[in-house]
């Protein structure tokens, strides 16, 4: 490998330290519960076949500590996306069959980048920081639309752009 982190990895490593720890505990209290005091507290005949006990606390813990894994990790992208991050966990968390998760996954923003300028969080569609007025993107100086750095001419009025389109006057 390049020695590069995957992407996997830096999506993973957005989840909050509360939420992994919270996974972990839950996990080990399944253990606990499932294997510790069900055969104290239930009758034989009321817990599956000795074999199957282990197997079914172990994916059982491991189903629950990837919903906790899940509600953290959506938190946390709500955040950096600039989204209501408690309205979204209160989704996921309320509503039923993971409708919330799909829910979150299909309507949420995309990603903000910083400001070249001031730093400010903004989203890749502006032209124009909303905080200091820097130019994102080159425009056409024309018709004032976002144009691309390799245009010609501008798609929108037809003007020729020249050898390089008009910076921003206010950055």
């Amino acid at each position: 490998m390049n020695g590069r982190r995957s992407y996997f990895r830096d999506e993973l490593a957005i989840i909050p330290r509360v939420a992994v720890w919270l996974a972990v505990l839950a996990f080990v209290l399944m253990q606990i519960c499932l294997l510790g005091l069900a055969p104290h507290y239930l009758s034989p005949s009321d817990l599956p076949p000795r074999p199957w006990l282990p197997l079914i606390s172990v994916v059982g813990g491991m189903f629950v500590s990837i919903i906790i894994l899940l509600v953290g990790y959506v938190y946390a992208d709500a955040r950096r996306r600039g989204m209501n991050s408690l309205l979204w966990t209160l989704l996921v968390i309320f509503v039923p069959k993971a409708l919330g998760f799909l829910a979150y996954f299909l309507l949420r923003k995309p990603l903000l980048s910083p400001c070249p300028q001031c730093g400010t969080p903004v989203r890749a569609d502006f032209v124009y920081c909303q905080k200091c007025g820097r130019g994102l993107r080159p425009f056409c100086c024309h018709c004032g639309r976002a144009i691309s750095e390799d245009f010609v001419c501008c798609p929108y009025c037809g003007k020729t752009i020249g050898a390089t389109p008009v910076p921003n006057p206010a950055g």
